[in-house]
């Protein structure tokens, strides 16, 4: 039967959606860390920021996009330590 064999559902735990993820969450509180923290660090908060963003574009696969697993593009596959059977 074709049921027999399901295939995993990507649950968004590879390094890429991990990465994308964080530097959200980052950019989500930067406003209140601007706002609320001390004036002299605001160049920091926003460093710090654009260093997530930056970590979040060059960790494999290369780019903007979030890989996922119904892809038609070679490459944007989502990147696992071990592959399931």
């Amino acid at each position: 039967m074709a049921d027999d064999k399901k295939k995993q559902y990507h649950q968004g735990l590879d390094l890429k959606s991990l990465a994308i993820n964080l530097a959200t969450i980052v950019l989500f509180f930067l406003p209140f860390a601007i706002y609320f923290g001390e004036e002299e660090k605001t160049l920091f908060y926003i460093g710090v920021m654009g260093a997530f963003m930056f970590l979040a574009l060059i960790v494999p696969p290369f780019g903007w996009m979030r890989p996922h697993v119904y892809t038609d593009m070679p490459g944007n596959e989502p990147m696992q330590f071990r592959k399931s059977n």
